[in-house]
């Protein structure tokens, strides 16, 4: 695979036009009960930005007295990015928004796409470290805390950043050049996804704890 600089999704973005307006006339058009699928991935973004708002004050009240209960709330933190972040909106993105953009014409290999996965990737493998640290039934040495803080604020800053190259550049480039016939189709396709989420409960257990952590942990 040809290896994707950070400056190539500059250039994309610096390639790309503007994004237009949401209130444009073909979204205007559209029957008020669909699923913006842009506007939508947008929404749970700024969730996301809250959650890691509440994270990162946790991890400066840690202390030895408390492990246990530092414990139980890591795994409640990996709760959410697994549920939220990973399986519930980098669900969506991968297997419904990345799929029709290279079905229509932004390459797979090269460009925004593989970067974007590429850090997804990346956000597992760490979170995937905070999971064995919260799962861990020996005492946290202080090596394991100093890995715990540091990856927690590696993850934040790698999530943040991420956030903000799909927010500025990816999804302006897909709501332009995707077609809206397309746009429509993965509306119906969000909202059948939104649809099984609510039906299952795990919507609703997912924002409660994403609520519960935020007022925990955020000033």
């Amino acid at each position: 695979m040809k290896r994707c600089h950070p400056g190539s999704i500059r250039d994309a973005a610096a390639r790309s036009v503007e994004r237009p307006d949401p209130g444009r006339p073909e979204r205007q058009n559209r029957k008020e009960a669909e699923v913006d699928p842009i506007e939508l991935l947008m929404t749970e973004h700024r969730l996301i930005e809250r959650a890691l708002d509440a994270m990162d004050a946790w991890i400066t009240t840690l202390s030895p007295e408390s492990e246990a209960d530092d414990k139980e709330e890591l795994a409640r933190f990996v709760s959410f990015i697994r549920g939220f972040a990973d399986a519930y909106h980098h669900g969506k993105e991968e297997d419904i928004l990345f799929v029709a953009m290279v079905d229509h014409g932004f390459p797979r290999e090269v460009g925004p796409i593989p970067v974007m996965l590429r850090e997804h990737d990346m956000g597992r493998s760490l979170v995937g470290v905070l999971d064995g640290l919260a799962k861990q039934p020996a005492t946290w040495s202080e090596q394991d805390r100093e890995t715990l803080a540091r990856t927690v604020r590696e993850f934040s800053a790698l999530l943040r950043q991420h956030i903000q190259k799909e927010d500025q550049i990816l999804y302006p480039m897909a709501d332009t050049r995707l077609p809206e016939p397309v746009k429509e189709e993965m509306s119906r396709r969000f909202q059948a996804f939104e649809e099984q989420q609510s039906s299952s409960g795990e919507h609703q257990r997912l924002h409660t704890l994403a609520d519960a952590l935020i007022k925990a942990h955020t000033p």
